[in-house]
């Protein structure tokens, strides 16, 4: 059960939160002081919750999830990071009720060419 109310929540952030701008929603799928592990954020959801309401929204694809234990890691292909396409991988670590606790990022720009054919995605 928990497993699917981390899916739900991990849903809302993308496809809500994210790509509609409603930061509005974020506080509710969060539990305890916000731990944020991203060097460009403060702990807790007032400054991603006012940042959004300044870039309205952060268009993303979400490309793949995995969910081990209380753990989620979730690929992301966000279109505007700051004015470049940047894949990332996000974790976040949520309690027994599905909520938020924790949230690590790995971000890198998606460069113009590749030394490969395999895409980031």
């Amino acid at each position: 059960m928990q497993r699917d109310k981390m899916k739900a929540a991990v849903d809302t952030i993308y496809g809500k939160v994210f790509n509609e701008g409603r930061g509005d929603l974020l506080p509710g799928l969060v539990a305890g002081p916000y731990i944020q592990h991203n060097p460009m954020f403060p702990d807790g959801t007032d400054f991603i919750v006012n940042f959004l309401k300044q870039v309205k929204k952060v268009p993303c694809e979400v490309k793949r999830i995995a969910i081990d234990g209380d753990l989620a890691f979730i690929h992301v292909r966000y279109l505007d990071w700051g004015g470049k396409e940047t894949a990332g991988v996000d974790i976040f670590r949520f309690d027994a009720d599905g909520k938020i606790l924790e949230h690590w990022d790995v971000l890198q720009p998606v460069p113009e060419s590749a030394n490969n054919q395999n895409g980031m995605f």
